[in-house]
């Protein structure tokens, strides 16, 4: 038996390779002492915080905040300030949990976070055993952990694993992949025990249409694009355009849950190999940042940067290191949920449209920053010319992703963090690559959408490291910022 410090190095080894192509690649940092200070302070929380912060089910994003940093190329000492500046001021300590958890009576203390600490000593062992695979695959996908028919006979409770992943703005995807992403086995057991204490609350969603469901007829149904079916969303009668709060997130899945199952069925992901996953994973990353991006956009108001949606898109970030562990039928699952819950928050948020054409000709996007503060001054050699702006900011990612790496909003450096990565993968798409949905105006669409969209959001949320105050917030900074 090894004792706890060995357990914690082996549960945060030095991060690895992503586990697959699609997944985001890193920046250079100034070396090993920014990965030295990530481990600590990743060991830290892991043994002295709550996976909530308060006792309303706000999540610890202390984690996320560090990863993202390091991987975008924070040094040690951003890293330190990141987490004991901006997150151990507000968090709850851990605490024993009142029983110990095992593999008889999983399913009986679900959905309780009093006993986060007892879930996540049972991942302990599960993760070190059998590895990222065996857990994720075992523990999120099986029949037996989501409707198992022998209980399911007898009338007892259902662990739906899979709909849990999915609960409170889809927070342990995030975890989770987090884990998958960097190879932190720390990070699968605190993903799973937080998937443990969430609620299944989506079960006329992801448990029914993916585990109950016979919706699988004799003959392959058309291959509808995920465009397609927000355009049809957007027609049906059957749905307000009111902006909901985040507690009548429930209240949807109550009075629309049969008509979301109905559109979420639409989308069929037949996955046979790495181009099939390929295909699928690029129309999440496109509607999650529309949905997000253009929803949150209106020409003669200021950006909305709406907090609820913006979690589809950093959530859409780990699809591909996650499916690199599992089967092509739960990379299905995967993706189906991950699909359903979009379209759920999207009407939840009040449906937006989609003014694509306005959008991208509008000087309100920008594909380029309009930059404040003191610049350096191009010498006469810099091409193409020292008065050009693409000279000052030959990428204009670079400065968003400076200032990010320093702005305090955990939130902030998730979200740009996938946007690059998805302008890494798409931003090459020309306009016309979606002709042939029914979305209007989805032809107009190009690979710029996503530098748009980063700069937008950094403009409201402010950039710090230019001068310019935190004075930006999300749309619902209150969900964000309450404390204890």
């Amino acid at each position: 038996m090894s004792s706890y410090p060995e357990l914690l190095d082996r549960l945060f080894p030095v991060p690895s390779l992503p586990p697959s192509v699609l997944s985001p690649r890193r920046l250079a940092n100034e070396g090993p002492n920014a990965t030295a200070a990530l481990l600590k302070t990743l060991k830290d929380n892991h043994e002295r915080c709550h996976v909530f912060f308060n006792h309303k089910s706000f999540h610890n994003h202390a984690a996320h905040h560090l990863l993202a940093i390091w991987a975008l190329g924070a040094s040690g000492p951003l890293i330190d300030a990141a987490y004991y500046q901006t997150h151990l001021d507000h968090q709850r300590d851990a605490f024993k949990s009142p029983i110990v958890i095992t593999h008889d009576n999983f399913n009986d203390f679900l959905g309780d976070e009093n006993n986060y600490n007892a879930y996540l000593t049972f991942f302990h062992e599960v993760v070190v055993e059998k590895g990222i695979a065996g857990t994720i695959e075992g523990y999120i996908f099986s029949e037996k952990y989501n409707v198992d028919p022998a209980r399911e006979a007898k009338g007892l409770k259902q662990a739906e694993m899979l709909n849990r992943f999915l609960e409170i703005l889809v927070h342990p995807i995030i975890h989770t992949g987090y884990g998958a992403e960097f190879g932190l086995l720390g990070m699968i057991a605190e993903g799973l025990a937080q998937t443990a204490v969430h609620p299944a609350g989506a079960t006329v969603l992801v448990t029914q249409l993916l585990y109950r469901s016979k919706d699988t007829p004799a003959t392959p149904r058309p291959k509808t694009h995920a465009f397609t079916i927000l355009s049809r969303m957007l027609k049906d009668p059957r749905f307000s355009n009111k902006i909901l709060d985040k507690v009548e997130y429930a209240q949807m899945l109550e009075t629309h849950g049969d008509a979301i199952v109905e559109y979420g069925s639409q989308w069929v992901v037949d996955i046979k190999g790495p181009k099939d996953l390929e295909y699928y994973l690029e129309q999440l990353a496109w509607v999650s940042t529309l949905v997000y991006g253009v929803g949150s956009w209106k020409e003669t108001e200021d950006y909305a940067a709406d907090f609820f949606t913006m979690h589809m898109v950093t959530s859409a970030l780990f699809l591909p290191s996650l499916c690199a562990y599992i089967t092509p039928e739960h990379q299905s699952q995967l993706l189906r949920a991950h699909f359903l819950a979009t379209i759920t928050w999207w009407l939840v948020r009040g449906r937006p449209g989609f003014p694509i054409t306005r959008f991208l000709s509008s000087p309100t996007a920008p594909a380029q920053p309009a930059l404040v503060g003191p610049q350096p001054t191009p010498a006469s050699e810099a091409i193409p010319s020292p008065s050009s702006v693409y000279a000052l900011t030959p990428n204009p990612w670079l400065p968003l992703i400076q200032t990010t790496i320093v702005h305090p909003n955990e939130h902030l450096c998730k979200l740009q963090r996938a946007l690059a990565h998805f302008a890494e993968l798409y931003g090459s798409r020309t306009k016309g690559y979606f002709v042939g949905t029914e979305l209007p105006e989805a032809e107009e669409l190009d690979g710029s959408l996503f530098i748009r969209v980063a700069l937008l959001t950094a403009n409201r949320l402010g950039w710090v490291r230019e001068g310019v105050d935190n004075s930006g917030v999300w749309n619902y900074q209150e969900f964000e910022k309450e404390r204890k």
